[in-house]
């Protein structure tokens, strides 16, 4: 059947392009409008240096949590294994730590637990752990490691019922494996290493405390160095941000082809029996417990040694100094992450028969470096500021407080992080409900068509309540931890707890440091308790 056009879907599909894309147009703006932009163009070494950072940056996290992701999720998934939904609860917890959170963590974890190394008695010690191309990869790579599983669990979960039952009689579990499960296995983990490319190019709470250059780094040491100033910080990234964008385009557009879920099915998946699933145990122990482990003890450490008083201490002190913060960061992150869900919904909802350019559009959004969307959403807010005080000079108003300048600029107010976020996580959200939405058995839509209901209404929004409250959990558990875009928009006189966790992280790992980031941490995992649990795990696939 037909879809019709609706006049609601006007309303989700200007808030796309005024809200998300038009700050990326007014990045590029830039890189057009300001003279000598393009002779970055040709800095050929340093250019080649960035690449070369990226790109062996997303290489070796590929390496580490692609296939220790990838056989986790397909553990937790399909495995016999006895507490495996427990194992999966503790793995998809730590998709909601922010990165600079789990950065802190694993510098405690290399930089003290590690010994350095000393050329001799008298020498200085040298810790290679602290900075460098070597460990901000295996940072980035532990961190994705839930991101590759849950991918995979996503992708196995939405395999056909009747092709495996079909497999399992003519060749039983492994012929399952080989021929079903392992094709959709294989795509999962292209998709894994995707957003992992996507993360270590776009992210600079890893690559700027350990002092490895990339692209997403150039963009402000251009704004510092170069006369062009903004207009070269985009010009540097841009062909690299496009060229990115559209390979991961490309395979996401082949993913949705061969490998879209059925509509929903009761059939719950079969478990088989996978050797070695045991080691999952001590491998989600890995992920989950070193880290929190590491921030406990060095949060609670003094030159007297560890006590429970010395971890009290530096959390009441924590609380004390950061004060209103936590709470006005949480509940700003809640309502990005409802906002966001609500719009990625509408838009699914909306193109979920020709999602080709939406997928397009999010692909090219994860993959826009977060400087370059604070760049952006700066220019954008300081147009909408120009065109807000034309309009009251043409009308010969003066207020003492103008909307817009004091909610975007003057005042401590949440909307300019708010704003980054949403454009920054906007495709996390889509990649969690279009799936979901796309699963809807056609003939609920058709009856409320045929009925005159809004079918929205009467299918799309009981469907996928689950889908929704998954992606406003995760928006909000990134957008607490979002430092690249929001600290270039943030108003001053607004706090944000993430951003003082990651000017501090710039001079060691201490005491109070630690509890900062512990306490970043359980605030994290409040979404993560509020709209994850009541959907229950073993469904993060299915979308609730």
């Amino acid at each position: 059947m037909r879809r019709i056009f609706k006049p609601g879907d006007i309303v989700p599909r200007a808030f796309f392009v005024g809200v998300l894309l038009a700050p990326l147009a007014c990045a590029l703006r830039e890189a057009f409008r300001v003279p000598g932009a393009w002779r970055v163009g040709f800095e050929i070494d340093r250019l080649a240096a960035l690449a070369g950072h990226s790109l062996t940056l997303a290489l070796l996290a590929m390496l580490v949590a692609v296939p220790v992701g990838g056989w986790l999720g397909l553990v937790l998934e399909r495995s016999d294994l006895r507490g495996r939904r427990l194992l999966e609860f503790a793995l998809l917890a730590m998709l909601f730590v922010p990165l600079a959170v789990q950065a802190v963590a694993w510098q405690v974890v290399l930089g003290s637990w590690l010994p350095p190394f000393t050329a001799g008695p008298g020498t200085i010690a040298w810790r290679p752990w602290n900075e460098g191309l070597l460990p901000a990869a295996w940072v980035h790579g532990w961190a994705a490691v839930p991101w590759v599983a849950a991918i995979a669990m996503a992708s196995l979960r939405a395999a056909d019922p009747a092709l495996e039952d079909q497999a399992l009689l003519e060749g039983g579990p492994r012929f399952v494996l080989r021929r079903v499960l392992a094709p959709r296995l294989a795509l999962a983990l292209a998709a894994g290493g995707g957003w992992i490319a996507a993360q270590t190019a776009t992210e600079i709470a890893v690559t700027d405390t350990m002092m490895v250059r990339t692209f997403a780094e150039e963009t402000y040491a251009r704004i510092v160095g170069d006369p062009a100033g903004v207009g070269a910080a985009v010009a540097a990234t841009v062909p690299v941000w496009l060229l990115a964008g559209t390979g991961a385009t490309l395979l996401a557009r082949r993913i949705e082809r061969r490998f879209w879920p059925p509509e929903s099915t009761t059939i719950e998946p079969r478990s088989l029996p996978i050797a070695g699933s045991p080691l999952a145990v001590p491998l989600v122990g890995f992920v989950v417990l070193v880290p929190l482990t590491a921030l406990v003890w060095k949060a609670g450490l003094s030159a007297d040694g560890w006590s429970l008083a010395n971890l009290a201490s530096q959390l009441r002190r924590t609380f004390l100094v950061s004060g209103t913060t936590f709470p006005a960061n949480l509940l700003a992150a809640l309502a990005t992450g409802l906002a966001t869900a609500w719009l990625a919904a509408r838009l699914c909802w909306s193109l979920r028969d020709r999602s080709g350019a939406l997928v397009a559009a999010a692909v090219v959004l994860a993959f826009a470096p977060a400087p370059i969307v604070g760049l952006g959403l700066k220019e954008c807010i300081d147009l909408l500021l120009a065109l807000e005080e034309g309009v009251f000079a043409a009308i010969g108003v003066k207020p003492g407080f103008p909307p817009l300048r004091s909610l975007l600029y003057d005042q401590p107010s949440p909307l300019p992080g708010m704003w980054a976020s949403a454009i920054r996580y906007f495709p996390v959200a889509v990649a969690i409900l279009l799936p979901a939405i796309r699963a809807i058995p056609k003939g609920l839509y058709e009856l409320a068509v045929l009925d005159g209901a809004d079918a929205w209404t009467m299918v799309g929004r009981p469907q996928t309540a689950g889908a929704m409250g998954l992606a406003a959990a995760a928006v909000a558990a990134l957008a607490l931890g979002e430092v690249g875009a929001g600290k270039l928009v943030v108003p001053p006189q607004w706090p944000v707890a993430a951003l003082d966790l990651f000017n501090q992280m710039h001079y060691g790992t201490e005491a109070g440091v630690a509890a900062m980031a512990l306490v970043q941490a359980g605030l994290a995992l409040v979404p993560f308790a509020v709209f994850y649990l009541p959907i229950g795990p073993g469904r993060l696939a299915a979308g609730g």
